[in-house]
């Protein structure tokens, strides 16, 4: 029997991918009914389009490209995968040399594959134990590996990839990470409060090129999925992998469940 990892982040009320930018708007879930007064249970749930485990287009950076209501889903199912271990610790960085060791020598990539990062962050249930700083402190990749990483894929012909940080860019490096991020919670409620949208009317393009250099690198050249966790659980080198976003007509990004399965 194949046997089926779940890699998808748990949604809680404020869990920390998608609760520490200014553009965040934490996940939270609040009953409408309830056992006690009505005989059954439902709630509402405020979801950002990028929180948790996330599916982003191309189009997040590129208006002529597709929405997800035109995605072949096809690109996310039972697709062929190689998983590579790139070791990292907290704020440290993926970087030109890990892929051309890790990614562009691996013997066991080949082309057209689905390529999963495993650096380790998603295990453990870090994500419980540092709260916002699980995302805070990201490792994610440097200027020179989103490059590098770029060019492997284009190369190779993967039209996606996936990793276990929480954020592949650089974490508002310049500008958001100590403008907004850095203050006390209280000081940066988050959207949509009128802080939280002041602060985003100056948050100008080239304060977004600045702090996101490299997601904007990967994003153009591949679909991605991003915040994986428990891809220590995974025990095969190769394995397939199906994710599927919410069919949000308009939408550039999606919160995503994804599975690796070992045949």
């Amino acid at each position: 029997m194949p046997r089926v990892i779940n890699l998808t982040l748990p949604l809680y009320d404020h869990m920390p991918v998608g609760n520490v930018w200014a553009w965040d708007m934490p996940f939270q879930m609040e009953d409408i009914t309830n056992y006690e007064i009505h005989g059954m249970r439902k709630h509402a749930c405020k979801v950002d389009s990028e929180v948790g485990t996330r599916f982003i287009m191309k189009s997040i950076y590129n208006p002529d490209e597709a929405l997800i209501g035109k995605l072949d889903f096809s690109l996310l199912i039972n697709r062929d995968t190689v998983v590579i271990d790139i070791p990292k610790g907290a704020e440290e960085e993926i970087n030109a040399k890990d892929i051309s060791e890790k990614v562009e020598g691996d013997s066991e990539y080949r082309d057209g594959d689905v390529v999963l990062i495993r650096t380790g962050w998603g295990d453990n249930e870090r994500f419980r134990e540092m709260g916002d700083e699980y995302a805070i402190r990201t490792p994610h990749f440097s200027d020179d590996g989103a490059e590098k990483f770029a060019e492997v894929l284009r190369r190779k012909g993967s039209d996606l990839f996936a990793i276990d940080v929480a954020y592949i860019g650089n974490c508002g490096r310049h500008y958001m990470m100590k403008e907004w991020v850095k203050l006390p919670p209280w000081q940066r409620p988050p959207y949509p409060s009128d802080a939280a949208k002041a602060y985003l009317r100056n948050y100008t393009r080239e304060k977004v090129v600045a702090d996101w250099t490299t997601s904007e690198v990967l994003h153009r050249v591949a679909y991605t999925i991003i915040a994986c966790c428990n891809c220590g659980s995974i025990s095969r080198k190769r394995v397939k992998l199906a994710a599927l976003p919410l069919f949000i007509e308009q939408g550039v990004s999606s919160t995503i469940t994804v599975v690796a399965v070992e045949d």
